[in-house]
């Protein structure tokens, strides 16, 4: 019986799979790869089961490691019509995490029905030892795969549409920063219990000073949705440097911030905001 591929480095793959299998030192010597034409398969009466355990295992390793971006790409190119490379590897990436997150929340569940699918059709064809493309078995056998699929790159497609949205987000704020003269030198934003504001001499600005201080113009624009507690002070200030207190550096608003200012931004751990209160404290009463 020979298995056909496109080409003979799929069929090697195919080959690496099936010798990495506990049945695969058994049956080793019954699979010979033959250039251009794919495997041959020497199958014995007696143990058509184990070579369906085999077959079925190989298969479905080969299908998720090889042939998962492949099929990606076709999905993205051919379904949704993205045409730059840039974008097509991005929600490639994103897909990928998607699927690789999926399978280890729950790895006996993850394309299992492809794996059913797989040993149900090579049943019939091991029965009458009948040789076979492996991708005309996955096209007419396993649709189901390319479905599964298109439901990941629908969800990367949509985060890949977010980051972008987010991306020029952070873009049109650096640009208003940039244009904004610099109302403080230094700037303490303290994350502990809530955002709060110490200018250069560590002197706590309250929420009064702090509205007084916001430029108008910035809430005026329409298409930035600035928050008026934080991110539009921070710009309004535009202090020259800012150095941002906390202990959860992965906070989505402490990135926010940090690639907003970019190299005027320092984060820096509470325990630091706290030592320099004390050292400031000691000196005003030495």
């Amino acid at each position: 019986m020979q298995i056909l591929f496109q080409n003979d480095s799929e069929a090697l793959k195919l080959l690496n799979f099936v010798s990495v299998h506990p049945l695969g030192a058994e049956f080793q010597a019954y699979i010979r790869f033959i250039p251009q034409q794919g495997m041959h398969v020497d199958m014995t009466e007696s143990s058509g089961d184990e070579w369906l355990i085999l077959l079925r295992d190989a298969f479905h390793s080969f299908l998720l490691e090889e042939k998962t971006l492949p099929v990606l790409e076709q999905i993205i190119v051919g379904k949704f019509f993205y045409r730059e490379r840039e974008e097509i590897e991005a929600i490639i990436e994103i897909a990928s995490s998607i699927i690789e997150a999926e399978r280890a929340r729950n790895q006996d569940e993850a394309f299992s029905a492809e794996k059913r699918l797989i040993e149900e059709g090579l049943q019939s064809i091991l029965a009458g030892k009948v040789s076979f493309s492996f991708d005309s078995f996955t096209t007419f056998r396993l649709k189901s795969f390319q479905h599964t699929l298109e439901k990941y790159v629908v969800k990367a497609i949509d985060e890949y549409k977010l980051e972008q949205d987010y991306q020029n987000f952070i873009a049109t704020l650096r640009d208003c920063l940039q244009g904004q003269e610099s109302k403080l030198r230094k700037l303490h934003l303290v994350n502990r219990d809530g955002f709060h504001f110490y200018d250069q001499k560590f002197s706590k600005l309250d929420r009064p000073k702090i509205n007084s201080m916001i430029d108008r113009r910035l809430l005026a624009k329409s298409s930035l949705f600035l928050d008026t507690v934080i991110l539009a002070p921070l710009l309004s200030i535009a202090p020259e440097n800012l150095c941002i207190y906390t202990d959860d550096k992965e906070e989505g608003l402490i990135q926010t911030i940090s690639r907003i200012f970019e190299e005027r931004a320092t984060i820096l751990p509470l325990s630091s905001f706290s030592m320099q209160l004390n050292e400031l404290s000691w000196k005003k009463e030495n």
